[in-house]
Parts: C-alpha cells; structure tokens; sequence
C-alpha cells in the first residue's frame, strides 16, 4: 500500500490516492504516525503535485507537526517545494499553518544541514519562493544554519546572483533613492559572520559570480555591508577548510547511523539479559518442582520393623527420579546445562554495560554474588530431589569447568573495569 501511495505522490495520480483511502480510511494518518521516513507528501512536494498534495492534506488530517516531519535525506515538505520551486504547493502548505497556529514550527524547521525552508529557496534561487516565504515569516530571514550562514552568505557561496539582488534590493529596502541604509534596519544583517568569521563580502571577494560583481558589491555596500579586518589570504584560509554542505550532511548522517546502531546493540543487549534470565528462571523452577511432583510420605520398608532397613523414598524426593532414573537424569542434566547457559550468558553480557560509578560497581559485584548464591541454591536442590551430587555425574565436569574459566574471564573483566574507574575517579579528586 505505501509503495503504491509512493508512486502516485510522484505522478499525481488522484484516483490512487482515492482508491487507497477507501481501502483504509486511515491509511495516511497511519503513514505519519508510524514515523515513516519517506511519506507521499514529501514525494508530492518534490514532484511538483499540487492537487495531489492539496487532496492528501485535506484526506489525512494532518498535523503541523506531522507536515514538518523529515524524511531520509533530511527534509520537510516545505523544504522539497521551496529548494524545487514549487510555488503553488509552498502557498498552500503556508495557508495550511497559518490557519493552524503553526508558521514558527513549519517555516523554521531544520533540514539536516540546518537550513530552513528560506535556506533551501535562496540556494536554489527560488525567488519566487523567497519572495512569499519572506512575507508570511519575515523573522525567518534572521535565522543561520550550523555554520552560522544567513540568507546572504548562501546566496553568494551558491552564485545565485539574482536571488541576492533580490535579497539587498527588495528586502533590505528600495537603493534607488542613492542612499546609503544601516544594515539594523532591516531583519537582514548584512554584516553577519559565519562560524569562520566571513561576512558575505569577504565570500563575494575571493568567490567571483560573474562580470556583475562590482554591482554587486556597491550594492551590498549601500546596504551598509562592509569586509572583515581579515586580509584577502586569511579569507581564502578560511573557505578552503570551511565545512560543505556534503561533509556536513554525512557528519549528520554518520552520528545518526551510531546513534541508531548504539540504540539497536542497547535494545538486543536488554532483550538477551531478559531472555536469560527468563531461561534460567524456568529451569530454576523445574528444578524445585520436577515434573511428576514429589513423595509425600516414606517409603514402605519404613513400616517394618527392621529399623535399620533403608526406605525406598523420602517425603521431598522427586517421584520421577525413583520410577524412571535414567530419563530424568537426562532431564535434569539437559536442565542444568540450560541453567548454567543462561547464567553464563547474563555474566557475559554485563560486561558490556561501561561503568559509570562507584555506586554502579557495588551494584554489579552485588549482581554476581546473587549469581553465584542461585548456583549453589540450585546444586543443592538438585541434590536434594534426588539423593544424588551432581557432580558425582561423569558428564557434568566438562561443561562445570567451561562455566567456572567464563565466570572467571568475566570476574576478572568487570575487576579490571572497576580498578580503572576508581583510579580515574581519585585522579579526579
């Protein structure tokens, strides 16, 4: 069903739009709500379908929460219609906001390069669009991206020679009149510097937009713009080792890959823990309660008179043991492995947790003393419910040594962790 909504977003198929809503009436709320990265809407507004985007918004309900949301490579609606062009569908989704209390939330929305929907248009040279974002949301144009670049800066680092033109002429006021307008005036400041301290003038300076640019210049002069005290080489400097827009979408993109890959080892370490512990609780239980149940009373040689004759069973021995010993003996060794498995696996994972306290170690070796209590009580029961040391079981040791060398491995882990901490933490002191 998304694949289909998917390809008609791009082609603008109404009829499919219809078809699938009356298949599911909530198929599209379910779409945003769901958190998918790739919605028909952004696929619309970046195609250019605007009575398909007009039908969408009408049939789905949407939030303005949900008409920012980004999609895989980072981008709202807003953002894919304003960086293509897309007039029509960037006057409707500001229709759609402003009549629900959204402008700020939608028009000021962060791609992954930290570009608003202004940002896109103006990299583009969109000035159509930039015209009609600049009059429903003036303040946006104060607004910088991560590297703390305004409107102008990126006008003059993508040659978008029109769209800065008409940035300075109609936005920071009329220059025919000749005169010369103080830069706080205006929502603009043409005299603000990015993360490398370059004004839009230095940019212009050492980043030539064609044989306009003494034009250009004059014109962001007169607009109260000037250069930085850095010389022509430091400028050059700086815009060589300035950040792309590429580096930084792939900085985004790496951090959200480890963020998402540290979330999904965080998830499957928990899950593992719950699953061992789940085992070893069940084999634990059977254990305690062997399937048959246990003798309530003793066996019939305790009613003769020879006092020293040695009954067949006791109350607490298990049923099963006495009438069938050779299964069960390999019902409890099978159980018993499962058992040490788990606790083995609980151990094990532990030290993948990074110690972070004194408090955090504590509560760890208290964790492993209770592991190692549950061992003993569970050897103890078993010898218990059938008169017999599990160790006295020829299979047992090979298995027995293998869980003593990972209990150890993982004692010695876990002391060498909290030696380094609590030096670390008196180095501190």
């Amino acid at each position: 069903m998304e694949g289909r909504l998917l390809e008609a977003a791009r082609s603008g198929d109404l009829q499919a739009l219809y078809d699938a809503v009356g298949e599911d009436d909530s198929i599209l709320q379910k779409l945003h709500s769901c958190g998918c990265v790739e919605t028909p809407l952004h696929r619309a507004s970046m195609f250019g379908q605007a009575e398909f985007v007009r039908e969408y918004m009408r049939l789905s309900s949407i939030s303005a929460h949900q008409l920012s949301q980004l999609n895989r490579d980072g981008y709202s609606p807003l953002h894919l219609a304003s960086a293509n062009g897309h007039l029509e569908i960037v006057e409707f989704i500001l229709e759609f906001v402003k009549q629900n209390f959204a402008v700020v939330e939608v028009c000021m929305k962060k791609d992954r390069d930290g570009r608003i929907a202004l940002h896109s248009a103006v990299v583009s040279g969109k000035i159509e669009v930039i015209d009609m974002l600049f009059v429903n949301y003036p303040d946006a144009a104060k607004e910088v991206t991560f590297h703390q670049e305004t409107i102008l800066h990126l006008a003059v680092k993508h040659h978008q020679y029109e769209a800065l033109m008409f940035l300075i002429d109609q936005k920071l006021g009329s220059l025919a009149e000749g005169c010369r307008l103080p830069s706080k005036q205006s929502s603009l400041n043409v005299n603000a510097e990015n993360s490398n301290g370059l004004r839009a003038l230095d940019m212009l300076f050492v980043n030539a937009f064609n044989s306009n640019d003494a034009h250009i210049e004059e014109t962001i002069t007169l607009a109260g713009g000037s250069r930085s005290q850095m010389t022509t080489t430091d400028v050059q400097t700086r815009l060589e080792h300035q950040p792309s827009d590429t580096s930084s979408r792939s900085t985004s993109q790496e951090e959200d890959d480890r963020d998402a890959k540290h979330k999904w080892f965080t998830e499957l370490r928990s899950g593992i823990i719950v699953m061992a512990s789940v085992f070893a609780t069940m084999t634990f239980q059977v254990a305690l309660t062997p399937p048959g149940g246990m003798w309530q009373d003793w066996g019939p040689n305790a009613a003769t008179s020879n006092s020293s004759a040695i009954p067949t069973h006791k109350p607490g021995e298990t049923i099963l043991y006495d009438i069938d010993r050779k299964n069960f003996r390999s019902l409890m060794w099978l159980n018993t492995q499962t058992f040490f498995s788990s606790i083995a696996t609980i151990l094990m994972v532990l030290q993948a947790f990074k110690a972070q306290s004194v408090a955090w170690i504590a509560g760890i070796y208290c964790a492993y003393l209770i592991v190692l209590i549950i061992v003993a009580e569970y050897l103890e029961i078993v010898r218990l419910v059938t008169e017999k040391n599990l160790f006295n079981h020829r299979g047992v040791l090979p298995y027995l040594v293998i869980w003593i060398v990972i209990l150890s491995l993982a004692l010695c882990s876990f002391i060498n962790k909290s030696l380094r901490l609590l030096l670390t933490t008196r180095r501190m002191n």
